[in-house]
């Protein structure tokens, strides 16, 4: 059974949507006009039953409440791509070519650095899977408990970690190097095809390769002083112990992600819209008043 012509993403309910956001989801609707687009928040049964998750998943109540939603959104995309198939993007990733190419996989991912860390090479922000995956249903199961007692918790951890015990090592290679890894429930594609450009990289267009498909825009919401606290002693420490060191680490301000950076302008002259040329591709969108 293909992969569906379905694309998940993860918002809050209640939360508007800033330029940026509104963006890339608007470049999925543009490039492949045949693709249902499904947001999942806490509102969602049919796909992902939020309200059900919270009661029955503990690693998932405790990133929720503590308002770690990269961590949310790494649960949502692993459980709903399992039960329905489809694909997931971060909302910090644009499209420039349709997902087709991929259907057949049985799951796609991309690499997202020349690193020999293996934990640290996969990038599941562009993330495809046919319903029933066996690889994802590994990654799935490893939320109930696992997720407790082992030092990893992000997704390149996770998918390295299970990668290594399904296939072996994974040797990557150089980015210009890299070709496609197959294995029987998943396929591994270079850089080049979903992240062309690295975190802390200058995107420019030379970049963007003929088999292209995304660009993730690195919006590295996840690094803040009191999510890497408890990420780093979720296996070490107690809840209660956590939450007696927890308020020191917070900290309210955070860098901007270039893609904000870039929707972040005064608006003079009572302009009300603002074009983005990418690839040149225009894209006319509404600024919020």
């Amino acid at each position: 059974m293909p992969i569906p012509k379905r694309i998940f993403y993860v918002w809050g309910a209640n939360e508007p949507k800033r330029p940026d956001v509104d963006w890339c989801i608007n470049t999925w609707h543009f490039i492949m006009p045949d693709y249902e687009i499904i947001e999942i928040n806490e509102n969602s049964t049919e796909y992902f039953n939020f309200q059900k998750e919270l009661e029955e998943n503990k690693w998932f109540k405790t990133v929720y409440e503590r308002k770690m939603y990269a961590y949310v959104a790494d649960y949502v995309r692993i459980k709903t791509l399992y039960d329905n198939g489809g694909i997931y993007l971060d909302t910090d990733v644009t499209t420039i070519k349709s997902f087709d190419d991929f259907l057949e996989e049985p799951a796609f991912v991309g690499l997202q650095s020349d690193k020999d860390i293996t934990h640290e090479i996969f990038e599941p922000a562009i993330l495809g899977a046919q319903k029933g995956n066996e690889f994802l249903g590994q990654v799935k199961n490893f939320y109930n408990q696992d997720i407790w007692t082992l030092p990893i918790y992000n997704m390149p951890q996770i998918f390295g970690h299970f990668i290594k015990k399904n296939f072996g090592s994974f040797v990557n290679r150089p980015r210009e190097e890299q070709e496609i890894v197959r294995y029987n429930s998943l396929t591994i594609y270079p850089e080049r095809y979903f992240i062309p450009f690295r975190y802390g990289e200058k995107f420019v267009a030379k970049c963007i390769k003929e088999d292209t498909y995304t660009i993730h825009w690195f919006g590295a919401s996840w690094i803040k002083p009191e999510i890497t606290f408890f990420l780093e002693n979720k296996h070490k420490l107690s809840i209660e112990q956590i939450e007696a060191l927890y308020p020191k680490y917070l900290k309210q301000s955070s860098k901007n992600s270039l893609l904000e950076n870039i929707f972040s302008i005064k608006k003079t002259n009572a302009r009300t819209e603002k074009v983005i040329t990418l690839l040149g591709i225009k894209y006319h969108f509404k600024l919020k008043t």
